[in-house]
């Protein structure tokens, strides 16, 4: 009972140093023309689930006064990304109503610092806080959402909610850099919107789960330098590139997590987000296309006998990539996907997501007070096991969010392979 009024009050007083100052909708600056107002979702983005996936930019030197400029270009940027604008109508319509009805931007005040904030390995309530709607399931018809906290020390966090509806993380990058560009008195290419020739409605999966496990959410960083000896440990065929190897390690420590837990050893299947643009053959693809334009890599181990081995990991996951064929444009991108799902289906394996944002330009993201001093993708409300790379701020390592049921992670965590190749964040 003592636990329990502990862990309540630190929960409490928590809530209470962060408070929502303000709210509004920014729409954009300009009305979508009539031949815009329905976007057809693509059938990579109907498949994609209707949740949030809140991208956190921390910055040491913001001024207060600069909100006006923050809202003012972000809708400019609306009129370009006239999507984000609109309403999902619901998670069974295949359109977007693009009726500029705008994004909402809240503005709120944080007893912490920001350094307290940017160090925590583990991405609790404390986090969730500085998310608009965190706790929204993917009812919420918002494509977008905005949240500017401050924090004591001057500091501030801007965090963009994106459903992933709206695109992939390079959309999402794009999107950014564009507002973030305008703020800075730049003038950005406008991106295309790839729609579906049709609003056909592709079949349902489910990507929520339906178990009731909790789970937990921790940060790793490994430097460049452990990721070299990484590399030159794993015997591949084909040299593992940074995210190839990590990616490797990670899903084998996980699932040594899981056998630890349970016992048994239980087939399991690493997913990995593969982006299709290089894949799209001619000039059928403009030079900014946004959207969800993507597939998935699989490397299958449920015959590996419980003995994960980094070079099968590997060798799997790049032959699978290798024989992803080029297409003519979207439409066939979205058929490969929904072809790759289809041959999943029935298997019971475990699944591990990972998905890399690295090379991606999110440290590029300058409002116009320098560039930010850490970034974080959180994952949204999504159950499973889902790890997300990213770069370091110094682009010297891969920073790993890894969310695990939280049992298997307190094994994870302490794996002998994990240890040897990360450090403190």
């Amino acid at each position: 009972m003592a636990m329990i009024m502990t862990r309540l009050q630190r929960f409490v007083r928590s809530r209470q140093l962060h408070t929502i100052i303000s709210q509004e909708t920014i729409k954009p600056s300009s009305p979508t023309p009539p031949h815009l107002k329905t976007h057809n979702l693509s059938i990579i983005d109907q498949l994609a689930p209707n949740v949030n996936m809140p991208l956190i930019f921390f910055y040491k030197n913001y001024t207060r006064g600069d909100i006006n400029i923050l809202k003012k270009s972000l809708s400019q940027t609306l009129t370009s990304y006239y999507p984000f604008a609109g309403r999902c109508l619901a998670p069974s319509v295949p359109q977007i109503d693009c009726n500029d009805q705008g994004v909402k931007f809240f503005e709120a005040s944080s007893d912490s610092r920001l350094s307290d904030v940017i160090h925590r390995r583990e991405l609790d309530e404390t986090i969730d806080e500085l998310i608009p709607n965190y706790t929204l399931s993917n009812n919420n018809p918002n494509l977008v959402e905005v949240q500017l906290n401050h924090f004591s020390c001057g500091g501030a966090a801007v965090v963009v909610s994106i459903s992933h509806k709206a695109g992939d993380g390079y959309t999402m990058g794009k999107f950014i850099n564009h507002w973030a560009t305008i703020a800075r008195g730049g003038s950005p290419k406008a991106p295309t919107f790839l729609s579906s020739k049709s609003n056909t409605k592709v079949p349902e999966f489910d990507f929520k789960g339906t178990n009731t496990v909790k789970y937990a959410t921790r940060r790793f960083m490994f430097p460049n330098s452990k990721l070299n000896e990484l590399k030159n440990k794993i015997n591949a065929s084909v040299n593992p590139t940074r995210v190839e190897a990590l990616s490797s390690l990670i899903f084998k420590c996980a699932v040594g997590a899981a056998t630890t837990l349970s016992g048994s050893i239980a087939p399991s299947n690493m997913y990995h987000v593969v982006d299709m643009r290089k894949k799209i053959v001619g000039k059928n693809l403009p030079e900014i296309a946004a959207g969800n334009i993507c597939t998935i890599a699989v490397a299958k181990m449920a015959d590996s006998g419980g003995e994960i081995k980094l070079n099968e990991v590997v060798d799997r996951l790049r032959k699978d990539i290798t024989e992803i064929k080029e297409v003519r444009d979207v439409e066939e991108v979205g058929e490969v996907f929904l072809t790759k799902l289809s041959t999943l289906g029935g298997d019971q394996s475990r699944t591990y997501n990972f998905s890399s944002l690295c090379r991606f330009p999110f440290y590029e993201v300058d409002f116009g007070w320098g560039k930010p001093v850490q970034f974080i993708h959180k994952n949204g409300v999504l159950d499973g096991n889902i790890i997300h790379l990213i770069d370091t701020p110094s682009g010297e390592g891969i920073e790993a969010i890894v969310q695990l049921e939280e049992e298997e992670m307190v094994i994870f965590q302490k794996d002998k392979e994990i240890l040897e190749f990360s450090q403190d964040l």
